[in-house]
């Protein structure tokens, strides 16, 4: 015979037996209604779809002598350091649009004599949909997963841009760039840096 306490547990492991499909039948019947709700909408996951950018121009900046700027670090593949092959293309896609980007706003890169310091940081991030405002505006940068999917969790991927000036040592600007990450990331890269590079104050558009 089995023990008392192993007989008294029973019946409630098979209640929550009994509940899960249910539960799991809501969160489809609920990410299923969504899905229609966004598509009468019209929000649909596209190639132009909305990246999160802010930036900030710090109140003692002049950005108006900006001319020449350098890379705050070298390539990460000229580096003693460890990486790994996603890191290696990440940092040449993100390098190749900022220079791509400050180029056609008339800037060169002068490593001897340069007027601010380019530097970046990229992170991935665990985030979720707890609301259907969050869901609408998931699948509006991109998301394809259905509520129920994206309530439980999702890829967000943020890049941030920060130029120094030389001659003050201090940061003059900042912005970041934040998106849904499905897929093939590489090709968020050069829109979401485009379009912080195109809220920087100082240069000349060609």
């Amino acid at each position: 015979m089995a023990p008392a306490s192993a007989i008294a547990r029973r019946p409630d492991r098979t209640r929550r037996e009994r509940r899960q499909p249910v539960v799991r039948g809501l969160v489809r019947g609920l990410g299923a209604t969504a899905g229609l709700v966004v598509a009468a909408c019209g929000i649909f996951p596209a190639t132009g779809s909305q990246i999160r950018v802010q930036s900030e121009l710090m109140p003692w900046a002049n950005v108006s002598g900006f001319h020449t700027y350098r890379w705050w670090t070298p390539p990460i593949v000229e580096t003693s350091g460890r990486y790994t092959e996603r890191e290696a293309k990440l940092d040449w896609r993100v390098r190749q649009a900022v220079d791509q980007a400050l180029a056609a706003r008339g800037y060169v890169q002068d490593p001897t004599r340069p007027d601010f310091i380019v530097q970046y940081h990229a992170s991935l991030d665990t985030d979720y949909t707890p609301s259907f405002q969050d869901y609408v505006a998931y699948r509006a940068e991109g998301g394809t997963k259905d509520m129920g999917q994206s309530f439980m969790r999702y890829e967000r991927g943020t890049l941030m841009l920060e130029f120094t000036d030389v001659a003050t040592r201090r940061v003059a600007w900042r912005a970041t760039a934040s998106t849904v990450i499905e897929g093939n990331a590489a090709n968020r890269i050069g829109p979401a840096v485009q379009q912080m590079i195109d809220r920087f104050p100082g240069g000349t558009s060609g």
